[in-house]
């Protein structure tokens, strides 16, 4: 494995344990501040960091046969999971009957759908001149505040995320190594010491809506020009935070790399072990012991199983559309 390979490989591992872990605070954050503020400090930065190293890995757009791959890769797991999905929630929720809606995305799928919609969007932003792309892109992010599209096709999210996978397909990998230096790192790990700080502070009651990037600004309570003020006061404090963590990312092999190969299945199937909890008596267990740091040690052991070799080879007929060969017999 090479060093950028390494590189990435670990982002992805540690962007997908705040991504789990978020998931496992999220019925926490109203009962206690400290969550929240730990909640939105998490929800600034770690899908735009996710989706800037999505659009860096989309260079090759233009390749033959890659729209063929991105739909079978994207379109295929999302057709299949969202049935899946549909179908346990209707036992998951003792429902009488199965409700399945193809345009709108179960959950965490939003991201497949707006990634294939992020690489198709670049036939048309990649022919533009870098920074004009970039200012449609935002001003098209900060438009998408206007329209109440909510969850349906992920449209919202979709426009709201694109100027950070826009951003990812221009940087090259020179940029993502003047971030490794011991003098940036150390003031970026300042620098997100300090934002928790503020946020926990001085924006207690920051409504975490405004980081999911579906909402519009009438659903968020607030008018148009507020709303634009605030989103594009989100993707100047987003990105300077994801910049920040990339800094920090170990630019070797670690124990934990493959994991980081392997984050597309933790991220696709968490949501079957995150859902059940939900349901039964462990939310009200963790409340009761405060015990919220061991979400985080849930989170690491749900990565490790969902991320595990068994599982991924049990799953990637669903997800890769791959089924073991047989073997020939010999003669």
């Amino acid at each position: 494995m090479s060093e950028r390979d390494c590189y990435f490989d670990n982002a992805k591992c540690f962007l997908m344990l705040l991504v789990v872990f978020g998931h496992f605070l999220r019925p926490y954050i109203d009962s206690e501040l400290f969550v929240h503020s730990l909640y939105v400090w998490i929800f600034f930065f770690h899908m735009p960091a996710f989706i800037l190293i999505s659009g860096y890995f989309a260079k090759g757009f233009r390749q033959h046969g890659y729209l063929k791959k991105i739909t079978k890769k994207l379109l295929l797991p999302y057709l299949i999971f969202q049935l899946l999905y549909s179908i346990y929630y209707s036992f998951l929720y003792e429902k009488d009957t199965v409700q399945i809606d193809v345009f709108t995305p179960h959950w965490s799928l939003w991201f497949l759908i707006s990634l294939f919609s992020w690489n198709i969007l670049l036939w048309i932003f990649a022919n533009i001149p870098k920074h004009i792309s970039l200012l449609i892109a935002l001003l098209l992010g900060v438009g998408a505040g206007m329209i109440e599209a909510e969850k349906w096709l992920s449209l919202s999210r979709t426009f709201t995320f694109f100027p950070f996978f826009l951003m990812g397909f221009f940087l090259q990998k020179s940029h993502f190594e003047r971030l490794l230096t011991r003098r940036v790192r150390l003031f970026s790990l300042i620098v997100l010491i300090g934002m928790f700080i503020c946020i926990h502070l001085g924006f207690p009651d920051l409504p975490q809506e405004w980081l999911y990037g579906s909402k519009s600004y009438e659903t968020l309570g607030v008018h148009e020009e507020k709303g634009a003020i605030g989103r594009l006061i989100i993707y100047g404090a987003s990105a300077f935070m994801m910049f920040c963590f990339m800094s920090l990312i170990p630019n070797r092999r670690l124990p934990i790399s493959t994991l980081g190969t392997r984050t597309f299945y933790i991220y696709i199937l968490h949501g079957f072990i995150l859902k059940y909890l939900h349901v039964t008596h462990f939310p009200d267990f963790i409340m009761d012991i405060h015990g919220y740091p061991l979400l985080l040690l849930l989170s690491l052991f749900v990565m490790f199983i969902l991320g595990s070799e068994p599982i991924v080879r049990l799953v990637r007929p669903l997800i890769e559309w791959r089924f073991p060969k047989k073997k020939r017999a010999v003669s």
